[in-house]
């Protein structure tokens, strides 16, 4: 039974059981900043269980993307050394939402397992939370009870554990409880402990005998900051099944790498590096390494992470480095290989993740531009290494040189200490753990950000309400000014707080609104109270208006706070214009063109997408088209607030990283757009003009910049370059429309003129030749050359040599070029037949003659020096040490 087969399934077994059948979340947990990774099924519904959310559906069946690479449920290390453990895995989930509990859970179990897969019930066992003094929680009798009572296993083999087995829980806070474990017997003969005496095999043991297959939760708890245990608004349940452990045990094999999940992305490590999976144990682990890693990549690449030096993007380039130094080290693979491997895994899991197809390409790209990175950063370390050890007096490695390989080149501790051990070094583990606290206090952030004023004071008033949002189909100025109340002046009267506000406090790239408060007056001018503001922020739920105090010294009671409307509607313009150009980039490039981040102001806007190669020019007009195309369309921007799971369900962009409330503001554009997004924008398109793209460029590996101009900023760009165009007409004395037509004649007339000029100099140079070959001294059958030449560069002179050492004639001499930069240039030059005479030699004995150096081959050879005034010496001597060496 092969693993979609076996997926489908069960599948197939829970949704005749009512359950909705629940598609992946990403591996990027957006609304859970507690988890670097999605590391288990149950991520996607941790609002359910906090009773923050609500689904649709009350049951639910899924197959979970999940990786486990840092924190509690850290596999890395074991990844490859055993049959079993892998950074990327699939979990196969069913779940109650405060329906079904334990009875059906167990029931339903057994009968999968029994029925469907049709396991032996007699290699099955039951493990059941015993209980545990810190937490203050019993024994589970319940769950002992329905196993018991519903299925044919022995007491014998429902067993009690511990909390580190059989209470579960997501992190350090957060929804847990009671889980209980469904293990299977794989035989004595999968026990690589059974030669020790000592050694008995047991569920939870520490041999591979027993293996816990399914893992069922029953969420009836939350655990908080200080380790308190409450129950929840209602149970749930929540189950846990690794596909990766079920393929091995439906189709009798000891070891995961030996199902269909990971046999043909061996097939093509092989074809890569002509090595057999088999050869050796080594070779073995390295192939396991490769294929779990590449997996693991994979799917978090389409799923918008880029390897990075921190957080999530720091986990994939540890992986991809991993995997890179097994095959360098174990299967000779020297030049990239990562990026040959994505086709198999694509192959095996594209149909149920359709995101890999839709990114097949840019993981390709991204996964090749990071190991060319990392193979030059070994060959570098392994050059800096070298020089290191050929310093060392001893058998030790000074500790903190060592970290500055790390630290500096980034070569891989574990790499430094293997290439340590083949020299006989060991080492210096102090010096190395001092290098690193110092690096890490040096490297903690000097850009926090720091509160300079009194925050005390805003716990007394009630939050800001923003009023800024456009409330009718065109933003009229008078929905840009307020009246209001002024509450709270920080910092020397420098921030002012109010009850409510038009200033859109800066977030999500768009930056803070500035303008004028006031009052005493409808007029500014005539106002007795003027605080001008430069910006606004937000600090936890007040809205800050930062500036200047110009006119007043109390605060009046009531305010007019009015925003710069002409300003605001530029960044409004701006702000939606990202939109327009995030779907047109998908559109265009492919869905793996997510929003990695943006700025937006009155000026321009940017924004930056993931994308593993230079935009080109076809491509960007095509962008910039659509995007066009789509304002002069006068699309209606609708705003609505929605709950954020409805909201995503509606096919509503979520930006990769971004932190969402319960209520999301979900901005449409016609039928093209539609994000999630608490920014401002305009009310329709047409008031957006026209978009101009200005540039597009790299902002680090695999992501990409493009920074455009729209409304009047557009025209400007466009003007700009009509006047660029008419002025270079000008000065050819033609026209802006025949312009191009005129630069490709001279163009060509150009061409032509230096194919002649090379003609000419060829004659010339042919003439200088002869007129050398003339005029100087012949020895014994040997024509001796030496001449100063300050019309002719480098390259000239080397041209006459040639054209003097391929003739007939037996020739040897020193030519000297006119002075560029201060600096002549010599060449030393022989026929190749005359052998009693060595040019690279001669070179190196003459040239300090100018103060210069140089070198080269016996034949041939060439320097400079800088003493210009000592050239005429250095022919003279030049010419008599020839006819020296040449006697």
């Amino acid at each position: 039974m092969n693993s979609n087969e076996i997926r489908q399934k069960f599948f197939k077994f829970f949704q005749d059981k009512n359950h909705e059948l629940v598609k992946s979340a990403p591996v990027v947990p957006q609304d859970d900043p507690t988890i670097l990774f999605t590391n288990a099924g149950m991520n996607q519904f941790k609002d359910i269980f906090l009773g923050s959310g609500t689904r649709d559906y009350v049951r639910a069946v899924d197959t979970q993307k999940c990786i486990r690479v840092s924190g509690k449920h850290n596999d890395l290390e074991e990844v490859g050394y055993d049959t079993y453990h892998h950074t990327f895995f699939e979990m196969l989930g069913n779940w109650s939402f405060g329906d079904y509990f334990k009875e059906e859970a167990i029931v339903w179990a057994w009968e999968f397992l029994t029925q469907i897969m049709e396991l032996s019930s007699n290699k099955l066992y039951a493990t059941v939370f015993g209980g545990d003094k810190k937490l203050e929680l019993e024994k589970d009798m319940e769950t002992w009870k329905f196993w018991n009572n519903n299925t044919p296993l022995s007491s014998s083999k429902i067993i009690f554990c511990g909390a580190k087995d059989n209470f579960w829980e997501m992190g350090s806070t957060g929804p847990c409880g009671p889980c209980t474990e469904i293990h299977y017997d794989r035989g004595p003969e999968a026990c690589e402990k059974q030669n020790i005496k000592e050694h008995k095999c047991k569920v939870n043991g520490d041999c591979s005998r027993y293996i816990e297959i399914w893992n069922l939760v029953f969420m009836q708890y939350n655990k908080d900051e200080n380790n308190r245990i409450t129950r929840l608004k209602e149970n749930h349940v929540d189950t846990g099944m690794g596909l990766e452990r079920l393929a091995a045990i439906a189709n009798g094999k000891f070891s995961n790498y030996d199902t269909d999940l990971f046999q043909p992305i061996f097939r093509q490590i092989e074809t890569v590096s002509n090595k057999n999976y088999n050869d050796s144990n080594e070779i073995a682990v390295a192939f396991r390494v490769i294929a779990d890693h590449c997996k693991t990549l994979s799917i978090a690449i389409a799923d918008g992470v880029m390897p990075a030096n921190a957080g999530r993007g720091y986990v994939l380039r540890r992986l991809l480095r991993r995997a890179v130094r097994y095959g360098r080290q174990f299967l000779d693979l020297d030049k990239p290989f990562m990026s040959q491997t994505v086709d198999a895994v694509i192959k095996l899991y594209g149909s149920i993740f359709p995101e890999l197809n839709q990114s097949k390409a840019h993981i390709k790209q991204v996964l090749l531009s990071e190991e060319k990175a990392f193979i030059r950063t070994i060959d570098n370390g392994i050059m800096q290494f070298t020089r290191l050890i050929n310093s060392l007096d001893g058998n030790v490695l000074d500790g903190e040189e060592a970290f500055d390989l790390y630290s500096t080149y980034g070569f891989p501790r574990d790499l430094i200490e293997l290439m340590a051990r083949e020299k006989g070094l060991t080492l210096d583990e102090k010096g190395w753990k001092k290098a690193e606290i110092e690096h890490i206090k040096a490297s903690k952030s000097e850009t926090r950000k720091i509160v300079d004023f009194d925050t005390e004071a805003l716990g007394e008033l009630s939050e800001t309400i923003f009023t800024g949002y456009p409330q009718n189909h065109f933003y009229a100025f008078e929905e840009a000014r307020i009246s209001t109340t002024p509450l709270l002046f920080l910092k020397n009267n420098t921030i002012l707080v109010l009850e409510s506000t038009p200033f859109y406090a800066e977030s999500g790239g768009q930056i803070g609104d500035s303008g004028i408060i006031f009052s005493g007056s409808d007029d500014p001018e005539k106002a007795d109270f003027l605080f001008k503001v430069q910006n606004t922020t937000k600090f936890g739920n007040y809205h800050l208006h930062h500036g200047q105090l110009v006119k007043g010294k109390k605060l009046p009671k009531k305010v007019i706070a009015s925003i710069d409307y002409s300003k605001r509607i530029n960044i409004m313009a701006n702000h939606s214009s990202t939109h327009l150009l995030h779907k047109a980039l998908h559109e265009v490039l492919g869905e793996h063109a997510r929003q990695q981040g943006s700025s937006v102001d009155d000026e321009k806007l940017r924004f930056d997408f993931t994308n593993s190669q230079k935009v080109n020019s076809k491509d960007l007009l095509k962008i910039e088209k659509l995007v066009n195309e789509k304002i002069l369309q006068n699309l209606k921007v609708d705003t609505k607030i929605m709950d954020v799971e409805e909201a995503k369900k509606s096919v509503a962009t979520a930006i990769f990283g971004e932190k969402y409330d319960n209520q999301v503001r979900v901005v449409s554009i016609g039928d093209f757009s539609c994000e999630l997004c608490g920014g401002t924008h305009i009310p329709t398109t047409a008031e957006i003009g026209s978009l101009y793209i200005t540039d597009e460029s790299a902002l680090s590996a695999g992501v990409r910049r493009i920074t455009a101009v729209t409304r009047m900023k557009a025209w400007e760009y466009g003007n700009y370059y009509r006047k660029l165009m008419e002025k270079n007409a000008n000065k050819l004395n033609t026209v802006a429309w025949e312009l191009e037509t005129k630069i490709d004649n001279l163009l060509s007339e150009n061409k032509n003129l230096k194919k002649l000029g090379k003609k000419v100099e060829q004659v010339e140079l042919k003439e200088k030749k002869d007129e050398l070959l003339i005029s100087d001294k012949e020895l014994n059958g040997i024509t001796i050359i030496t001449a100063h030449l300050p019309k002719y560069t480098r390259k000239q002179i080397s041209g006459i040599v040639d054209m003097i050492t391929s003739g007939t004639q037996q020739v040897a001499g020193l030519l000297t070029s006119g002075a560029k930069k201060g600096s002549v240039a010599i060449v030393v030059f022989r026929s190749k037949s005359l052998k009693a005479f060595h040019a690279g030699r001669f070179l190196i004995k003459v040239a300090p003659i100018i103060d210069g150096r140089g070198g080269g081959r016996d034949n041939f050879a060439q320097g400079g020096g800088k003493n210009i005034a000592r050239v005429e010496e250095l022919i003279h001597k030049s010419r008599e040490l020839l006819i020296e060496e040449l006697k």
